[in-house]
């Protein structure tokens, strides 16, 4: 059965998918959020070896998302590829109500990372403005100028989890209540 509201605040920065059954954090740019980067540009590398290395509220296991399409065929490349998991946050479920759902440090002309490899010098991106999703340079900012043909706008990472963790993180924080202070993040 379709959720119409498949988007849930759950809290603690954390945005549950029921339809994709994947969190995303609320901060559409957490690695400038806690200093990771000046601004939360990295290379695609840099951005896979920070998301594997996250820990928020505790938890670890986050991933850039996936550019294959939810059956595993793909990836979709062109422009309203709604079924990768940044396509459907972004054409399906942001079409839909919004009310609970406030993404933060989010820039309508961001391209994010996506895990998905190319080749071996590139990768998968989503440009929100475009709603388009192409593969590109694994280091857009080498060279002179930078390659960054399909890459017009800042290019960030936009960490996610496979399943619910509203429950795991409330879990946590309780049981850490009594032994000291729990930070929300690190990288």
């Amino acid at each position: 059965m379709w959720d119409r509201h498949p988007l849930k605040n759950r809290g603690f920065g954390l945005i549950y998918d029921s339809v994709r059954n994947i969190t995303w954090l609320r901060d559409a740019n957490y690695a400038r959020t806690i200093g990771h980067t000046p601004t939360g540009e990295m290379t695609w590398d840099r951005a896979m070896a920070w998301v594997q290395s996250l820990s928020y509220y505790g938890t670890t296991g986050w991933r850039l998302p996936s550019a294959l399409n939810s059956d595993g065929s793909g990836p979709c490349r062109g422009q309203n590829c709604n079924d990768s998991e940044l396509g459907f946050f972004f054409l399906v479920e942001t079409k839909l109500d919004m009310t609970e759902i406030n993404v933060l440090n989010f820039d309508p002309t961001a391209i994010f990372w996506s895990s998905t490899q190319a080749s071996e010098t590139e990768a998968f991106a989503w440009s929100v403005y475009n709603s388009k999703q192409a593969s590109g340079d694994k280091d857009p900012f080498s060279g002179f100028p930078p390659q960054r043909s399909l890459l017009l706008g800042p290019i960030l990472t936009w960490p996610v989890h496979d399943g619910d963790l509203s429950m795991a993180i409330m879990r946590r924080l309780f049981s850490f209540k009594r032994s000291g202070t729990v930070t929300a993040g690190s990288g």
